[in-house]
Order: C-alpha cells, then sequence, then structure tokens
C-alpha cells in the first residue's frame, strides 16, 4: 500500500520514492505526495525522474490497488528509484479551493442546517451542491458573507487520525452526503480551529489567510432539492 504524504504533509512538493508496480495505465510507488482524485477534487499532476529521465504525470487516480500515477510515457520499471516533484501552483489552487468548501459547507451546515450532496473542485472554480428544502437566495449570499468573516478571522488549519468507530459517531464531521469506505481503521479529521472539524482524506492550506475571498458566481437548480454553486476566489 502506497504511504500518501500528503496526507500528513500537504506542502511537501518533492519526495523520494521506488516504484512498487508498472501498469500499462501508469506506476504506483511505495510513498507518494501526488493526491489522486477523489471527493470532487482533481488528482495531482507534476513528474517523476528516475533512471531513465524525466516523465510527466498527467493525472494521479485511486484505483482497486492504490494510488496510480498515469505517465506521459512509459520508461520505469520495478525497483527504479524516483523523484516525485509537484506540479506546485496547480496543487495550491486546488488546496485553497478545498479548504475554502470546508469553510463554506461549515457555515451552510452549522449555522442553516444545509447538507452537501456533491462538489468538484478545479484549479479555477468550486462547485458545490447544496440540498436546501427550499432554496433562498438571501440564506446562500448570508452564508457568503459568514464564510469571508471567518477568513479574515486567519484560523488555523489541522489534521489528526482517529479510530474510525469514534469518528463514525460524530454526525457533524460528515458534511458530504456520501459514505466513507468501511473497511477503514482510523479516519483523517480536517479541524479549522475554533469554527469546523470534517473527516476528510484531500490536502489544505494552513491558515484561513491563504484562501482569499470567496466570490459568488452564479447558482443552477439541479432538482427540487438541490442547488448547484459555483464560486471563485479571489
Amino acid at each position: 500500500m502506497t504511504e500518501r504524504l500528503f496526507q500528513r504533509d500537504s506542502y511537501l512538493k518533492t519526495f523520494d520514492a521506488r516504484v512498487t508496480a508498472v501498469r500499462p495505465e501508469g506506476v504506483r510507488l511505495d510513498r507518494t505526495a501526488f493526491f489522486p482524485t477523489g471527493g470532487g477534487v482533481l488528482g495531482d499532476t507534476g513528474t517523476l525522474t528516475g533512471p531513465s529521465g524525466l516523465s510527466r504525470v498527467v493525472e494521479t487516480v485511486e484505483d482497486e490497488g492504490g494510488v496510480l500515477h498515469r505517465l506521459e510515457r512509459a520508461g520505469l520499471a520495478v525497483d527504479d528509484a524516483v523523484q516525485g516533484e509537484l506540479e506546485w501552483a496547480r496543487r495550491y489552487l486546488l488546496m485553497r479551493y478545498h479548504t475554502a468548501t470546508h469553510v463554506l459547507t461549515g457555515v451552510m451546515f452549522n449555522d442553516f442546517h444545509v447538507r452537501v450532496t456533491g462538489n468538484q473542485l478545479t484549479p479555477d472554480k468550486g462547485r458545490v451542491d447544496f440540498a436546501f428544502e427550499q432554496f433562498d437566495r438571501d440564506v446562500l449570499e448570508e452564508g457568503f458573507r459568514r464564510a469571508n468573516a471567518i477568513v479574515a478571522q486567519d484560523l488555523a488549519v489541522r489534521v489528526s487520525f482517529v479510530p474510525a468507530a469514534r469518528a463514525r459517531a460524530q454526525a457533524e464531521l460528515f458534511k458530504l452526503e456520501t459514505a466513507f469506505r468501511h473497511d477503514l481503521p482510523e479516519l483523517r479529521l480536517v479541524e479549522i480551529v475554533g469554527f469546523d472539524t470534517q473527516a476528510d482524506g484531500g490536502c489544505h492550506v494552513a491558515t484561513l489567510s491563504e484562501i482569499g475571498r470567496l466570490v459568488l458566481a452564479k447558482t443552477e437548480n439541479k432538482g427540487k432539492a438541490n442547488r448547484r454553486v459555483y464560486f471563485v476566489l479571489e
């Protein structure tokens, strides 16, 4: 199983690893700082440099074997030592959007009891689907105002790991209406200190001042109780 370095240090830009498997669709490593697509967040891109030179990682995904790095060209072999390097500017944007989404969904859940039914984050924009019983534009705009007020407090963001059974007993940790894997012995918690904690396996900034300002871009009606909300960061 690949050691997921990004879960301990989201700011790790380079790392050393060894190739453990080579497949037609990509390679697996014994350790990686590349985040695989999941939870509505795009996977990382970057490079792996090994004995045969530099190979571009065009996509990182999760499959039945773990984290898979899809390469622009073949050339690596099992047991090759490699150095990985993230496309950092892209990753950092995704970290900002991911943490911003935690602030916004925390406000909507804690203050207005609105859950999230889905999300998709790119380096250009964020998209969150909210389960409104009855959509209220004023409530949404107030949610953005409160989210930006919390960001302005520049709260710290901390990561911890707890036994899965203990985490699942706390419903407030799960804002997204999807289930976590049942075979995990522990769950990773992302805490915005003094505001909110959510179960989450992704990458985040260290303090809220790194996010910038959330700006509501547009909304779309996606069903009786589902409103799709787009936002950008300034």
